[in-house]
């Protein structure tokens, strides 16, 4: 009967251990998948930071030339050039200690932290976007009615029309870059978890 016992004690203890090993092997595959899914949104993250980066230091030199041929004062032209590289540089110093994780490699703390400024900064961004935009347009405005005189309402009408639209792009753009920052960590809480 103690054999018996013996027996079925070991065949417990076998079991317990196969289904342990199963249990880990199951973990070790959520959490390749997991980590799978998080690199794919961080590098998604990071190449819309370059992109932003790279577009914001083309308009930068496209945009003033074009205000010369229309006109326009090289005070505004050399204004507008500076408006727009600043906040290319802005984007660009938002995401470069990103942009050197490995994430293969990284600490989920520090990379939740730097995410976590990244998002505070997007939010806050509303903010110096208006402060710069609004008397840009002004200015905008008036350099276009001394230039264009009576032909200046539908040419100002215009610049509104693109200022919307702009606006409106500008604003999915920095709450998509929110939402993905969000994510981000999320996943990290839900990894680390």
């Amino acid at each position: 009967m103690q054999n018996n016992d013996t027996y079925t004690i070991d065949e417990m203890k076998q079991q317990m251990a196969l289904l342990k090993k199963k249990l880990d092997e199951q973990s070790i595959l959520n959490e390749k998948v997991l980590r799978s899914v998080m690199k794919k949104n961080f590098y998604s993250l990071n190449k819309r930071g370059r992109m932003l980066f790279v577009l914001g230091v083309l308009v930068a030199c496209w945009a003033p030339g074009y205000f010369s041929y229309l006109g326009l004062s090289s005070w505004f032209c050399a204004a507008t050039m500076i408006m727009l590289l600043f906040c290319a540089f802005k984007t660009f110093q938002h995401h470069r200690n990103l942009w050197k994780i490995d994430f293969s490699e990284s600490n989920l703390i520090e990379l939740s932290e730097k995410l976590t400024i990244l998002r505070k900064r997007y939010q806050e961004w509303y903010k110096i976007a208006m402060c710069m935009i609004i008397p840009w347009f002004i200015w905008l405005a008036i350099e276009i009615y001394f230039e264009c005189g009576k032909e200046s309402l539908y040419i100002i009408g215009g610049c509104l029309v693109g200022g919307i639209i702009g606006g409106l792009a500008g604003t999915r753009i920095n709450k998509n870059m929110i939402s993905r920052t969000d994510e981000l960590l999320e996943q990290i809480k839900e990894y680390r978890a």
